[in-house]
């Protein structure tokens, strides 16, 4: 079957078991919420197009399993990965500390310069304090590991899940076409 896509990228979505990764995905393509999903074994792969910049773009989305028993799969997945969302929990911060092993695993297959968003899920049910630190931390995390920025979001509420993969979208069209002009992003105040 040819592919009637002007372009089409492969997006890697990775982080510590039970962050969300999953619910956020099925908002994204069903723009529906569904409070419980089974666990992903090794990988879950999406295929979804979108109209950008006057092009249809295809995007591959392969959602990694976050279980360790997993990661030896990992390697297979991430060769040729156009960016990266790695997701971690607001309401447990540990998740936070997770991510940085999924950044380094995505850097080492995928290439130093692979665009990685730092997104953190479930707004909805994270307490003030513990928001608080999370976005202090993810915001050191960013700066250290010169990350292409990071986004909050509530997969129950909507809250920056299509804007979170317009900004990567963006991120590699500035990349590979050079025709969008992409500041770093933190629009967790969208």
């Amino acid at each position: 079957m040819v592919s009637t896509n002007n372009y089409n990228w492969k997006i890697l979505v990775g982080g510590a078991g039970s962050v969300g990764k999953t619910t956020f995905l099925f908002r994204y393509l069903t723009n529906q919420f569904i409070a419980n999903t089974a666990l992903t074994v090794g990988v879950q792969l999406h295929s979804h197009s979108i109209q950008r910049y006057g092009k249809k773009i295809g995007l591959i989305i392969w959602d990694l399993g976050g279980q360790e028993r997993f990661h030896f799969l990992h390697e297979t997945y991430m060769k040729g990965a156009s960016a990266a969302l790695v997701m971690y929990d607001i309401s447990q911060i540990r998740t936070l500390f997770d991510a940085k092993d999924w950044i380094d695993l995505f850097r080492s297959y995928s290439g130093q310069a692979l665009p990685i968003l730092l997104v953190g899920s479930k707004l909805d049910i994270a307490d003030d304090a513990t928001h608080e630190h999370s976005e202090m931390e993810a915001s050191n995390m960013v700066r250290e590991l010169e990350l292409a920025g990071f986004i909050e979001t509530s997969s129950k509420w909507g809250k920056n899940v299509e804007e979170t993969m317009n900004h990567l979208v963006d991120l590699i069209a500035a990349q590979k076409i050079g025709t969008v002009d992409v500041a770093e992003a933190n629009i967790s105040d969208a």
